[in-house]
C-alpha cells in the first residue's frame, strides 16, 4: 500500500512515575497498586470506563480466583477489596471464606453453598472509578495509545490519541494492560502470536427470565439442534449466569478474530451481533420461559481471548501448570482450568483441571526493553498456558504485581525492572494481602 510521512511537534502532558495503557482488570490493579506504592501514576482508556472484561465485555465473576477443589482463594489483594466494594463480602472475610469457581449454573450446581464473586458491570464501573481516584491515579479515558517512541532499550515517550488530538507522554516506567501488547509491541519487543487464536465473543443479556438449572440445559439443546440444522454459526457452551436473578448474562457466542486487525475484529462484531440475536430468537420461538424475555443489551465490544502474546524472560509453560512448578519470582497464583476454546466446534469443550501453580514476575517482562512491564492476557506464556493464565483474577494479580514493581523502580531510580529485588516486590505483595503460598488454597473446606 502507498505510504505517507509526515512530522509533528507534540505536546507532552505528563511525565509520570508510572504510565499504565489499559484499564481492565489487569489496568486498574497496576494503576492502583502503584499510585499506593506512592508513585505519581496516570492510567488511560480507550472506554469511557473502566473494567475491561466486566464493563467492556460484560462479564460475570472473577475466574482464576480459586482453586476449584476447595474453594479456597489463591488471589487475594485487590481482588478481595474489589468484592467488598461491591458488597459481595463483609471487609476483611475473604481468606476465610469458600467461593464458587463463578456464576455459571454447572458450577452453582455442583457446589450450591459456596459463594458466588460475582460482579455487576454497573457496580464494577462505580467501583472501579471510586478506587482508582480514591489511590490518586490521573484518569483519561476516551484515550488510547496511538505510538511508542523507544531508543532501543527504553520507552522515551507514548503518544496517545483523543479529543485533544496527539499528545505524548513521558513516563519513568510504563505497564501495558492493553491486553493485546500495543505498547510491547510498538516498542519493537518480541512477541508470537498463534496460528489459530482462540475465538472472540461478544457476550450478551436477555431480561424477564429467570435463570433455572433445568433452563440452562434446555437453552442448550435449542442450539445443539440448531446448528445440526445449520440455522447458526459455531457456538460455545452456552455458559449462563445471572446479575439480579431475573436476567441471564450468556457467554455463547463464538467468533473467530484476531483482535490486532482492525478489518478482523470489526467483522467479528457484526457477526456475533448476528449470532446473539440469533440464538435470542431461538429461544423465545421454542422455550416458554422466554416468552416475554427482551434482548436487554450486547457488550460494547467482542472480546478477544488470546492475541499477541510477549516474549518474557520467562515464558509460562502448560507443563509449569499442570505440574504445579513453583518458581522463586512467583508474584501470582494460578488455578483456571486449561480452558482453550476451539474455533470452530460448538457446544460445550474440554476444559482440564489444574492445581495451583505459579505466575513469575519475569513472565511480566518483555525482552529488550528496560522500563516496561505488562500485565494481563499479553503476558509472556505459551497458547496452552495462557488459556488457563489469561482470565480475570490472574490479571488483576499481575497487575498489582507489575504496578508494586514499577512503583519501586521509580522510587529507587532504578535503570530497569530487572532491579527490582523479588524478595522485596513478594513482601510488598504479601503486606497488600496477596496469596503466594499454593498451600493455603489446598486446605480443605
Amino acid at each position: 500500500m502507498p505510504a505517507f510521512t509526515y512530522a509533528r511537534t507534540l505536546p507532552v502532558i505528563a511525565e509520570p512515575d508510572v504510565l499504565v495503557c489499559g484499564t481492565g482488570v489487569a489496568g486498574i490493579g497496576a494503576a492502583v497498586a502503584a499510585a499506593r506504592s506512592g508513585a505519581s501514576v496516570l492510567a488511560v482508556d480507550r472506554a469511557g470506563f473502566a473494567g475491561g472484561f466486566f464493563t467492556n465485555i460484560i462479564g460475570s465473576a472473577f475466574d482464576g480466583f480459586v482453586y476449584e477443589e476447595t474453594g479456597r482463594p489463591v488471589v487475594g489483594g485487590l481482588v478481595f477489596e474489589m468484592l467488598e466494594r461491591m458488597g459481595v463480602i463483609e471487609p476483611g472475610t475473604g481468606p476465610g471464606l469458600q467461593f464458587n469457581v463463578n456464576g455459571d449454573f454447572t458450577e452453582v450446581e455442583k457446589y450450591p453453598d459456596r459463594l458466588i464473586p460475582r460482579t455487576d458491570p454497573e457496580l464494577f464501573k462505580l467501583a472501579s472509578d471510586r478506587i482508582l481516584t480514591e489511590s490518586g491515579v490521573r484518569l483519561l479515558f476516551h484515550t488510547q495509545v496511538a505510538d511508542v517512541v523507544s531508543n532501543g532499550e527504553r520507552v522515551e515517550s507514548v503518544i496517545l490519541s483523543n479529543k485533544a488530538g496527539l499528545v505524548a507522554v513521558q513516563p519513568k516506567v510504563v505497564i501495558d494492560c492493553t491486553g493485546d501488547a500495543d505498547v510491547a509491541a510498538w516498542a519493537g519487543c518480541p512477541y508470537e502470536t498463534a496460528d489459530s487464536v482462540q475465538p472472540m465473543s461478544l457476550h450478551f443479556r436477555i431480561s424477564n427470565v429467570e435463570l433455572t438449572f433445568e433452563l440452562r440445559r434446555r437453552c442448550s439443546d435449542v442450539l445443539t439442534k440448531a446448528r445440526a440444522a445449520g440455522k447458526i454459526r459455531p457456538y460455545g457452551g452456552p455458559w449462563p449466569a445471572t446479575f439480579s436473578g431475573t436476567d441471564i448474562y450468556f457467554n455463547a457466542v463464538r467468533t473467530p478474530g484476531d483482535s490486532t486487525d482492525p478489518d478482523d475484529w470489526t467483522r467479528a462484531e457484526i457477526e456475533g451481533r448476528e449470532d446473539a440475536w440469533r440464538m435470542f430468537e431461538l429461544w423465545k420461538s421454542e422455550l416458554p420461559e422466554f416468552e416475554n424475555a427482551h434482548f436487554f443489551t450486547s457488550g460494547p465490544t467482542a472480546g478477544s481471548r488470546e492475541s499477541r502474546r510477549i516474549t518474557g524472560d520467562y515464558t509460562l509453560t502448560g507443563d509449569d501448570i499442570r505440574e504445579a512448578r513453583r518458581q522463586d519470582d512467583i508474584v501470582v497464583l494460578g488455578a483456571w482450568r486449561i480452558d482453550h476454546h476451539p474455533q470452530e466446534a460448538s457446544g460445550y469443550h474440554d476444559q482440564p483441571y489444574v492445581p495451583p501453580y505459579d505466575i513469575a514476575y519475569r513472565t511480566l517482562i518483555p525482552q529488550g526493553v528496560e522500563n516496561l512491564l505488562v500485565a494481563g492476557r499479553c503476558h509472556s506464556a505459551t497458547s496452552e498456558a495462557l488459556a488457563s493464565s489469561r482470565v480475570t483474577a490472574n490479571s488483576m494479580g499481575m497487575g498489582q504485581a507489575a504496578g508494586t514493581a514499577a512503583a519501586m523502580m521509580a522510587e529507587r531510580s532504578l535503570e530497569s525492572v530487572r532491579g527490582v529485588h523479588v524478595s522485596q516486590l513478594q513482601s510488598s505483595l504479601l503486606e497488600q494481602g496477596c496469596i503466594l503460598d499454593h498451600s493455603e488454597a489446598m486446605k480443605p473446606g
